[in-house]
């Protein structure tokens, strides 16, 4: 390998310790734990996408995305949704674990 490069592995072991990193890893980790209450309600409700899609005024393929993670929703949109599913929006802010 070109002395001037490095490989794959040790430029991502040395990103992976960054405080970015931990960031948007935590941040997918939140968007991923969304989505999936989102759909767990929804198939517990027997619903579809598209129907809690149209009661959430969005389209199906942007239910989607919050399902599957790859977004990180609004207040107002989880409020919107938390409706379709007939639910309750909860927030809460806890300290760190020990």
């Amino acid at each position: 390998m070109n002395p001037t490069h490095n490989s794959y592995e040790e430029v991502a072991h040395q990103r992976r310790g960054s405080a970015d990193y931990r960031e948007g890893y935590d941040e997918a980790r939140r968007a991923f734990l969304i989505g999936q209450a989102v759909r767990e309600r929804r198939l517990a409700l027997g619903l579809s996408q598209t129907e809690v899609a149209a009661r959430a005024g969005m389209t199906q393929s942007a239910l989607s995305r919050l399902e599957a993670g790859g977004a990180v929703p609004t207040i107002p949109v989880l409020e919107r949704v938390a409706v379709a599913l007939d639910s309750e929006l909860s927030v809460t802010i806890s300290p760190h674990a020990a």
